[in-house]
């Protein structure tokens, strides 16, 4: 893992995935420290700076790649972890597969076998919470290309949806799309009504016999840096 990863998944859980509150933190320019997030490394004071601000962060993990990120708490994928008892965290699972703004556009990963890529921090996770990389932008600026959203799984979406929110629907063609799902007035039985959050992406119904799975979003964490 390179400097600029560490740093990302220190803003990640500090910050809450905002960049602005994060510069905050570090009392530094939100362009600052998303570029420290790009980094492949970084000046002898910067990590100075990053430690002294988060004094958790055990410096053999930030410097050396050594151990734990945090001194005295080892990180686990099932127990939240609470930040100076005002963060609580939990590590889910990246799978290797994207969800794609667009009705009508290709998922940009289409692998037959799903796996963990990575394991990334969220707050308000759950146990069995998943999360995926957004593809496209029919979705942006809410959930622009590149943006991760934690999951949920929806297993009674038949019996209640819960319109009015953002979801990845699985269809039964394989692909994962990603929009905000709202009631169908005209035939709300058997359809669905997609809505995009960019304006160029009209809204369209979406037949529920073409529905296999459905997961709620429920957070997202915006890579853009601000």
């Amino acid at each position: 893992m390179y400097i600029g990863e560490k740093v990302t998944l220190l803003r990640d859980i500090f910050g809450e995935g905002n960049n602005l509150k994060f510069a905050e933190i570090m009392g530094e320019t939100p362009a600052t420290t998303s570029n420290w997030c790009k980094a492949k490394s970084l000046g002898r004071e910067v990590l100075v700076k990053i430690l002294s601000k988060l004094p958790e962060v055990d410096a053999n993990w930030l410097l050396m790649d050594n151990g734990s990120m945090l001194k005295s708490d080892s990180l686990s994928t099932s127990t939240p972890t609470n930040i100076n008892n005002s963060v609580s965290y939990k590590l889910v699972p990246l799978l290797n597969l994207d969800a794609v703004g667009g009705m009508h556009s290709p998922n940009a990963i289409a692998e037959n076998t799903e796996y963990t890529e990575k394991l990334i921090p969220f707050t308000d996770a759950k146990e069995g919470d998943v999360a995926l990389v957004v593809s496209g932008n029919s979705m942006d600026p809410t959930c622009p290309a590149g943006s991760k959203v934690l999951l949920r799984e929806v297993k009674n979406w038949r019996e209640y949806f819960g319109f009015g929110n953002i979801f990845v629907v699985l269809l039964t063609d394989g692909r994962r799309i990603l929009k905000e799902v709202q009631k169908y007035p005209e035939d709300s039985k058997n359809y669905v009504l997609c809505k995009s959050h960019n304006d160029k992406y009209p809204e369209e119904e979406l037949p529920k016999s073409m529905i296999k799975g459905v997961w709620k979003v429920v957070k997202i964490l915006n890579e853009r840096g601000w």
